[in-house]
């Protein structure tokens, strides 16, 4: 507790020297997205009750990660170098984790009644636009997103959602309305967005994976060869005795 203690008065330090900051908006902007993230969904009724000098910390503290987020990220992660050579030495490493499934990409419309399915599916025989829609009428979290559930391979949606998705072949295509997809939570309707058959993705498309997972292996090596350059810079000293007190 002391170590991460002091690692973070050293990223303080830093930020400040090197003048790197979050203005109002980012921080607000972080703020809506944490209340109104499913992940926190009890966050605005918890901020409703909270005295105002602890929702006045909680800000503080949020302002702080994000700093040494950016302080980390323009310090450690930019400046981290991938060569070509490497990349294609772990994608002959890990052929396997290269080989993808039939995936489809899918935009996604939830209602909790069939009379508003009914209206919905009506709407775009009248050519509405789905993502409108999306944002007028689904209730699910994905409105936040256009309704956007990227691509997915079988297995990862519900049983019934499989049904429908990969069914669909034309780019644009809607699930069709005298065949609803139902489940507990109510009808849902689909747009087929894009899809990807079986195969082995080729070195050219893996790469900016290939680049991530060695972002992701070399990223804590380097951040703590450079938090060990702070400390090797820094004067730190501990009060041994009021440690002991506390």
């Amino acid at each position: 507790l002391l170590q991460r203690a002091i690692d973070n008065k050293l990223i303080d330090q830093e930020a400040r020297r090197r003048g790197i900051d979050v203005d109002d908006a980012a921080l607000n902007k972080r703020t809506v997205e944490l209340l109104s993230s499913s992940e926190d969904q009890d966050a605005s009724s918890a901020e409703a009750v909270l005295p105002a000098d602890t929702v006045a910390e909680w800000s503080r503290e949020l302002r702080r990660r994000m700093v040494h987020r950016k302080v980390v990220q323009e310090e450690v992660v930019d400046k981290i170098r991938i060569t070509p050579a490497e990349m294609r030495a772990y994608y002959d490493k890990h052929r396997d984790a290269f080989y993808r499934p039939e995936r489809v990409k899918v935009r996604h419309i939830a209602v909790g009644s069939r009379s508003l399915y009914n209206r919905v599916m009506g709407l775009l025989d009248r050519h509405h636009d789905f993502v409108e829609l999306v944002h007028q009428y689904s209730i699910t979290p994905d409105r936040n997103n256009d309704g956007e559930l990227g691509y997915v391979e079988r297995g990862v949606l519900p049983v019934e959602f499989d049904k429908a998705i990969f069914k669909m072949t034309r780019i644009g295509s809607v699930t069709p309305a005298n065949d609803p997809v139902q489940t507990q939570m109510g009808f849902h309707i689909f747009r087929l967005e894009g899809r990807e058959p079986e195969g082995q993705l080729s070195f050219r498309d893996a790469l900016p994976e290939i680049r991530q997972r060695l972002l992701a292996e070399k990223e804590p090596i380097a951040y703590q060869h450079w938090l060990e350059s702070l400390h090797q810079k820094a004067t730190i000293v501990i009060d041994d005795a009021l440690l002991s007190a506390e």
